[in-house]
């Protein structure tokens, strides 16, 4: 039964362009990509009887409602790389769901929106802060990291996480905070190489900024790619390696500076935790990403769980295949694991997703590129190349799409379903 032209909208359909437009913007501040938060907006829409065209990039939304007496086009700005808030995407993505399944006016949407979009942080900013520490000491251990890289990368962390917070009062400042958190991380582990016993800085550098590293960017950018959203895709991709770029310019002109007064510190070996303590310790990680993601509580055993997942699947990998393991089995069965978990009701698929791809995400591969440009990596790192980051993006990519094809998402990014759904379908 087809719906009548405007209903849910009391027939203002400026205001529905307006708030379509902010629905997009939010869902994009989200962190979601764009063949999603098109696909969402125009549920959305179609449940009010309005036909709209959605064009979504990195920096730039638009929205048009077809109609003979609102034909131009509604646009807006958008942060270049927002930030991870995953309890809000959650409430984002269960407000378009409640608009497509019926009974929630313009009205009220834009109510619900509004509230969603001035909510605060359920978590008070030393908790987040110590938990960047925490997850960046858990991510040295994961590229290989032992108790002292582990404790460098805490402190490396934190930093990052002031720079972070420091910066969220203007979201037009990444590439800037990719530089400065490299510069001051790299100079906190110099310094730390006089009052520890010796440990790799690249491992400790790479734990304490790993929140920070664009890895998900290029991953993101990667997938848009091979859902066709070419604009979407190359835009992401282009500021994706930009931000590593500016990684590597923070880390030389770290290493310049320091340079000139003292010897540039050297490769180190380390002791490798036992994969069952590293594995522990990852756990303790997952907690603390859960905060870092502002992910909702009831949320922490699918965060914890993507992290596990995406270890034990690569870790299982590597053990058959060598070093470099198969990241896109592991982003297989991860894909599968999350999928299956949006499943149930009021949860989505991108809580285990999300953390979990953040284990695989080429970030480490694209740090130690760099790194290997200076000559201060680890022997045999010279073997890591820019290349490598987007083959291993796109593999993960692959990884994503096949576990659809095994656990169809319940709401295609077509847009061409019109069947209620709850938030799993995210």
């Amino acid at each position: 039964m087809k719906r009548e032209h405007g209903l849910g909208t009391g027939g203002d359909e400026e205001a529905a362009s307006r708030f379509l437009l902010d629905l997009a913007r939010a869902l994009h501040l989200a962190y979601q990509p764009s063949l999603l938060v098109e696909s969402r907006v125009r549920r959305a829409a179609r449940a009010w009887g309005l036909s709209t065209e959605v064009f979504t990039v990195q920096s730039l939304a638009m929205t048009q409602v077809v109609a003979p007496r609102r034909s131009p086009a509604d646009f807006a700005r958008l942060p270049f790389n927002p930030h991870w808030n995953l309890g809000r995407a959650a409430r984002l993505l269960q407000l378009t769901d409640d608009i497509a399944a019926g009974g929630v006016g313009l009205p009220e949407a834009r109510a619900r929106l509004d509230r969603i979009v001035a909510e605060r942080s359920p978590y008070p900013k030393w908790l987040v802060l110590l938990a960047y520490g925490v997850y960046g000491a858990a991510a040295a251990a994961r590229v290989g990291g032992a108790w002292w890289e582990m404790f460098a990368a805490l402190l490396v962390g934190a930093i990052a996480g002031v720079i972070h917070f420091g910066t969220l009062v203007s979201q037009r400042v990444d590439l800037q905070k990719s530089f400065l958190a490299a510069f001051l991380g790299t100079l906190v582990a110099f310094g730390l190489r006089f009052v520890l016993p010796p440990f790799d800085v690249v491992q400790a550098l790479f734990g304490g900024a790993v929140l920070l590293v664009p890895a998900m960017v290029v991953t993101l950018g990667s997938l848009e790619l091979a859902s066709e959203s070419v604009e979407a895709g190359m835009t992401r991709l282009v500021y994706g390696l930009l931000r590593f770029l500016m990684i590597g310019v923070g880390i030389v002109a770290a290493t310049t500076l320091w340079g000139f007064l003292l010897p540039v510190p050297e490769y180190s070996d380390v002791h490798v935790l036992s994969p069952w303590v590293t594995f522990l310790l990852l756990a303790v990680g997952g907690v603390a990403l859960a905060v870092c993601m502002a992910g909702r509580r009831r949320d922490l055993v699918g965060i914890v769980g993507g992290v596990l997942i995406a270890y034990g699947t690569q870790a299982g990998m590597k053990a058959v295949l060598g070093e470099q393991g198969s990241p896109m089995v592991a982003a297989f069965v991860l894909g599968v694991a999350g999928l299956l978990y949006g499943r149930g009701g009021l949860r989505m698929p991108m809580t285990v997703i999300m953390p979990g791809l953040l284990q695989l995400a080429p970030g480490f591969m694209g740090t130690q590129a760099i790194i290997a440009l200076l000559g201060m990596g680890r022997p045999g790192a010279e073997d890591a190349r820019p290349f490598d980051v987007l083959m291993v993006a796109l593999q993960l990519v692959l990884g994503l799409v096949f576990a659809t094809l095994v656990v169809p998402p319940r709401i295609p990014v077509d847009g061409d379903d019109t069947a209620p759904s709850g938030s799993g379908s995210a």
